[in-house]
């Protein structure tokens, strides 16, 4: 496995987050080659409902599937949902899981690039909220480019003024020292 990739440190939010979407398809890649290259047919296994650890979570999933269903449909849900307990309670459907045969060793593996999925997912959200906001329109662009447009005519003005000034010092400077040689050799 991977274990110590990272991707390289950035100030820029859409950078940072590439990095982070990059991180994390390296964990992904790193549990899956694991399970590819250490895995036997024999390590996954299927299992009837009642023994898997996952049954429950889906269990969970259904129930709020039903909820929020039932809460959109409003009365007809609370109809729906008992007609169906009835359908439900004629034809018990067995659901089959697959359950894997890890070692120990690789289970902590695949754990903990979960763990670490998990935290760069985290840190994906929170670099959501320091993208660059893509609401300036076009209106706000142009009259920041008109200002700036402002900023370097007058740049260009004051330039120009400074130029002559020195111009000017330049040719005074350079008529009195002519002055003052030519008076001196006299």
């Amino acid at each position: 496995m991977i274990n110590n990739f990272v991707s390289p440190q950035t100030n820029d939010p859409i950078k940072k987050l590439q990095n982070l979407l990059n991180n994390c398809l390296h964990s992904i890649i790193d549990v899956f080659s694991n399970l590819s290259y250490a895995g036997d047919f024999k390590e996954l296994e299927i299992v009837p409902e009642h023994l898997s650890e996952y049954s429950h979570f889906i269990n969970l999933i259904e129930e709020r599937k039903k909820k929020t269903e039932g809460k959109e449909n409003g009365e007809l849900g609370e109809q729906i949902e008992t007609n169906n307990a009835v359908d439900q309670a004629q034809n018990v459907e067995k659901k089959y899981f697959i359950k894997p045969n890890f070692d120990k060793s690789t289970e902590d593996e695949i754990l903990d690039r979960v763990e670490r999925m998990n935290l760069i997912l985290s840190m994906i959200d929170q670099s959501i909220d320091e993208l660059p906001d893509s609401e300036i329109n076009e209106d706000q662009v142009c009259k920041e480019m008109k200002r700036l447009q402002k900023i370097k005519d007058d740049s260009k003005e004051e330039l120009k003024r400074l130029y002559k000034e020195y111009d000017y010092i330049y040719n005074y400077a350079t008529e009195n020292l002519r002055n003052f040689i030519v008076n001196t050799e006299e």
